[in-house]
């Protein structure tokens, strides 16, 4: 069974967003991120995620680290969908 993953949220601009750190394989000194931004009222698992992104290139030395660059991506994610309703929002490209 796989260990439970420790999500922090944050409301911004009328979203949630998830971010959990994560270990990066074969080594425990090094840290990445997951970040899902979700309708407010869901959970992290949600099939109703509006985006979901695994980290970017950098590698963290702590899980602080990785969470707080979670939350700015997150906030950059929220941003690109422009604050639209609902029904109009669009998710953004993912590179």
């Amino acid at each position: 069974m796989a260990a439970q993953q420790d999500w922090q949220t944050e409301s911004y601009k009328g979203m949630d967003i998830f971010v959990t750190a994560l270990p990066h394989e074969g080594t425990e000194s090094l840290w990445d991120y997951t970040v899902r931004i979700a309708w407010p009222g869901e959970d992290a698992t949600s099939e109703g995620e509006v985006v979901g992104k695994s980290g970017d290139d950098g590698d963290y030395p702590s899980k602080e680290a990785a969470v707080q660059a979670g939350l700015q991506k997150g906030h950059a994610l929220v941003d690109e969908l422009g604050n639209k309703g609902r029904g109009e929002a669009h998710a953004p490209q993912m590179n």
